[in-house]
């Protein structure tokens, strides 16, 4: 599903965590990593919220176009949330961006089974992200869902590692790394533009 006309980007992060939070914990910061006193942080996925927050700071100045943002729930527990999400609203959507990936400079590409994209697409997002970033395959994320759904989508690492365990820590300077990405795909919207327009062309 491909828009000739400007380009519309559905920007998605995950609500739940994979455990409670410990009631009372506190978080530590020792320079750029951030860990919790007691049980799991929960990065996976609030950094992914905070990356999208920060986009939109500066997305109405910069991006001529539409943005869609999904914050979904129950992805912990089969991509429930996700799976759900009315038809309707992925109508006309050409491209998703899921920040959810662990780690820095992963662009997932596939993931359970799924092509989340096509090469080309996979491409223009690794010479918008440079250096330090590559395409890689992953683990299953509400990306699988947008993909089938027919939509260019990728997911980015969003700067935490050792989810789900009491060792989970975030580089925040890492989380601010993708913001700046999603930055510069949101700042070159023509050539995304054009991106689409050529796909298009060559599904039709």
């Amino acid at each position: 599903m491909w828009s000739r006309k400007r380009p519309v980007v559905l920007l998605n992060a995950h609500l739940d965590v994979f455990d409670e939070l410990v009631a009372g914990r506190s978080i530590l910061k020792k320079g750029s990593t951030w860990t919790s006193d007691e049980g799991i942080l929960g990065a996976d996925d609030r950094a992914g919220v905070a990356i999208i927050l920060e986009v939109l700071r500066y997305a109405g100045r910069q991006f001529d176009g539409t943005l869609k943002l999904a914050f979904t729930v129950e992805e912990e527990i089969g991509l429930r949330g996700s799976r759900h999400v009315n038809p309707v609203f992925l109508w006309g959507v050409d491209a998703a961006f899921v920040l959810d990936r662990r780690g820095t400079g992963d662009i997932v590409v596939q993931g359970g089974g799924t092509d989340f994209c096509s090469k080309r697409f996979g491409y223009w997002v690794k010479g918008m992200a440079g250096s330090g970033w590559s395409c890689v395959r992953g683990g299953s994320s509400d990306a699988r869902i947008w993909a089938k759904a027919g939509i260019e989508t990728v997911n980015l690492s969003a700067g935490y590692r050792h989810e789900h365990t009491e060792e989970e820590t975030l580089d925040v300077d890492a989380c601010f790394e993708t913001a700046r990405v999603m930055r510069r795909v949101l700042e070159h919207h023509r050539s995304l533009k054009r991106l689409m327009n050529r796909s298009g062309q060559a599904k039709a």
